[in-house]
């Protein structure tokens, strides 16, 4: 595996090489060339982000198994949870949204909550996990994937619209997706670059 110290940084615009350094909190490194940022030296450690990633494995499985929302209609109420719903759009024969939506919604951030805990359990003790590598570069492409704040916005529309028609509810999970979001954004903050320097 190649030492942190040799690890070098591509500017993403205009292709330059750096070598990597740590930097200090607050300090932002900028391509010399084209003025790009490189990096941002950030105050989340390790620690902090393995209980802020912890905490969103909580709230997703919130997410996961509370009702999204409720529909009273009629002296009839119905409440479904986030996969009840993909189910009943794949039974409707929405087969391209339903498929999407477990990706965006489920398959994307389980994937991605997984992969921090593997990196970040075994750095937190010290050790370096087995694949840290893949792990880190899956982390990467998942992150893309994962859209858990475009289905809180859409859950709330939905409300607002549902509201002239019925009396519509939003259930624990709406919350839980709300909460989600603003997690993935701390967790994401610190990005990923720091995790290398502490695999030795």
């Amino acid at each position: 595996m190649t030492r942190a110290e040799d690890a070098l940084v591509v500017c993403e615009r205009c292709d330059q090489a750096y070598r990597w350094t740590p930097l200090r909190p607050g300090a932002i490194a900028r391509c010399t060339r084209c003025e790009a940022i490189l990096g941002r030296g950030h105050r989340i450690g390790p620690d902090t982000i393995l209980a802020l990633t912890v905490t969103a494995l909580v709230v997703f499985l919130i997410a996961l198994f509370a009702d999204v929302i409720s529909i009273r209609l009629g002296g009839t109420t119905v409440s479904s949870t986030l996969p009840g719903a993909v189910a009943a759009i794949w039974d409707e024969g929405d087969w391209m949204v339903a498929v999407a939506t477990a990706v965006t919604a489920l398959i994307a951030p389980a994937l991605y909550i997984g992969l921090r805990l593997y990196v970040l359990v075994p750095i937190a003790t010290g050790k370096v996990p087995i694949g840290f590598g893949p792990c880190v570069r899956a982390l990467h492409q998942v992150s893309r994937w994962s859209m858990v704040e475009v289905l809180t916005v859409g859950g709330l529309l939905s409300l607002v619209r549902l509201a002239a028609l019925a009396e519509a509810t939003p259930g624990p999970a709406m919350f839980a997706l709300g909460a989600l979001t603003l997690l993935f954004a701390a967790i994401e903050a610190a990005g990923l670059r720091h995790l290398w320097w502490y695999v030795r």
